[in-house]
């Protein structure tokens, strides 16, 4: 009994991953209603109960996530939670693993894994059901099967490698920038002889057979990502600046700036650590690659995980016989501590409420302006209160008055929060020219009552309507300050005349084109 025990006992470094791994999941899982749903997360639940191999703007993947999530936990905000949170303990796991890949010891992992729990950036993120969270996973467990490719010159790892891209690739596409990135490295670095075995095309050939489908979808559907992409580049890539996405490159993971820094500096110009200096290429070419096609700053979070994994064990390596080594964790740890606190507002961590946030910073928003909370904050208020208002007006309506309602959003978080919130009391699907949800209307408007919902910008919207319908009966104003569309409105309304019928009918076949192949 003795020796099975010594046989399943943890090692120290072990033990430190798990821990780190079970203290992430306990943060994300405690603090999980905190705030509301962010808007985003209410088109990809309405994306899962549309499964396909594609969407205008995403891949599948996070649609068949919040599918087995909402099929276990039903439509709770727990549940579309549950999974970036425990993705995160995953990835905690991951960098463990990549410590102890390198041959690091318990200051090593200790370091690492502190620098990822504690990171605002990564708190944050795992609390939004979004590809993020698992774009993160799918970069680091790459970093982590290119160093052990590299480390036991083993080329069998392509397999694994090609399995991972093509997962990644049906999660987000930005895993096109890490790709590209590790190519360009791997054929300026000492190991650009591995690309010439057959593993490698057998790897390629396995990433290429996992996003087919993806592509299949998209070719049918006229490219709508290229479309989407245009869009994004013209409305919020704009107002990207150089100088903004490099200083938030020192904000984003402050608290481990000593650890990632230092990675970084000792892989491109340490000799001794020639045969990692890769992933300093590796790094310098996401940051390039982001910079010249006007990415997001939070782009490039995937990547410095793996530099916490190796500024971590080059510090424990080089100070490792040195009488100072207690001291340099020590410090390293400490100074996490005050510069997290410090950059709980820069980030926006949904633990403060909106009026602690607003006394204390502004935020600047993707388009350019700066406002008392964060961006992602604003957006984690308001929806519920629009999908129960819409609930409740839908089921205080007679039945024959029930089965002849349209519902009408302007954007996805509209109408994903009405059929988050509604699903269970049998609400209509809502009917938007936004994203994917154009895929999903009818090709024409033949109901005789319509429950309108339309955000705080247009001021004589209710004039319009009263144009189109016979009847306009405004229902409820969401009161919100803290709320992003602040002062939308649901209005009740009976008999669309002519007009309406048209300009629905010719909107909805328009968008619907951009869609279809000619021929198709």
């Amino acid at each position: 009994m003795e020796s099975l025990r010594s046989k399943i006992t943890l090692s120290v470094e072990w033990q430190l991953i798990l821990f780190f791994a079970i203290t992430k999941l306990s943060i994300h899982l405690l603090t999980y209603d905190n705030y509301e749903l962010h808007r985003d997360a209410y088109l990809y639940y309405a994306q899962s109960q549309h499964l396909a191999w594609g969407f205008v703007a995403v891949p599948p993947s996070i649609a068949f996530i919040g599918y087995i999530a909402t099929s276990i936990f039903g439509n709770t905000v727990f549940a579309l939670r549950f999974f970036p949170a425990l993705i995160g303990a995953f990835s905690t796991i991951l960098i463990g693993m990549t410590v102890l890949e390198l041959g690091g010891k318990k200051k090593a992992v200790l370091l690492a894994c502190a620098a990822y729990v504690i990171s605002p950036a990564y708190l944050h993120v795992n609390t939004l059901f979004q590809p993020v969270s698992f774009n993160h996973f799918y970069w680091i467990l790459s970093g982590y099967l290119i160093l052990r490719m590299i480390h036991r010159k083993d080329p069998k790892m392509w397999i694994w490698i090609g399995l991972v891209f093509g997962l990644a690739f049906l999660n987000k596409y930005s895993i096109a920038f890490f790709i590209l990135a590790f190519g360009m490295a791997l054929l300026i670095s000492e190991h650009r002889k591995l690309l010439f075995n057959q593993y490698f095309v057998v790897g390629l050939g396995i990433g290429l057979l996992i996003i087919t489908p993806n592509l299949i979808w998209q070719y049918e559907q006229n490219w709508p990502v290229v479309s989407h992409m245009t869009q994004l580049r013209e409305t919020q890539l704009i107002h990207v600046q150089a100088s903004d996405f490099l200083l938030e490159q020192l904000l984003m993971n402050m608290q481990a700036l000593l650890i990632w820094f230092t990675a970084l500096l000792i892989l491109l110009f340490n000799k001794k650590e020639k045969q990692y200096r890769i992933f300093g290429y590796l790094f310098i070419g996401v940051i390039v690659l982001l910079l010249a096609g006007s990415g997001k700053s939070y782009y490039t979070l995937g990547v410095y995980p793996i530099l916490f994994a190796f500024g971590a064990y080059l510090i424990e390596k080089y100070t490792a016989t040195k009488k100072y080594s207690n001291y340099v964790t020590g410090f390293l740890i400490l100074f996490m501590v005050p510069v997290l606190y410090i950059s709980l507002d820069l980030s926006g961590i949904p633990f403060r409420t909106p009026e602690q946030m607003s006394r204390e910073a502004a935020f600047r928003w993707e388009d350019g302006r700066y406002y008392d909370i964060p961006q992602d904050m604003s957006d984690m208020r308001g929806w519920k209160e629009i999908g129960e208002e819409v609930k409740k007006l839908y089921l205080s309506l007679p039945g024959e008055e029930r089965n002849e309602v349209a519902i009408l959003a302007n954007h996805y978080g509209q109408a994903g929060s009405v059929m988050f919130y509604g699903k269970q009391a049998g609400v209509p699907q809502p009917i938007t020219f936004n994203d994917s949800f154009v895929l999903w209307a009818p090709d024409s408007l033949n109901t005789e009552y319509v429950i309108y919902i339309m955000g705080p910008w247009a001021e004589d919207i209710e004039e319009r309507l009263q144009e189109r319908y016979e009847i306009v009966t405004l229902i409820k104003t969401i009161e919100n300050p803290w709320f992003r569309e602040n002062g939308t409105r649901i209005f009740l309304c009976r008999y669309p005349n002519d007009s309406m019928k048209s300009l629905y009918t010719e909107g909805i076949r328009r968008l619907k084109d951009q869609y279809k192949r000619a021929g198709n």
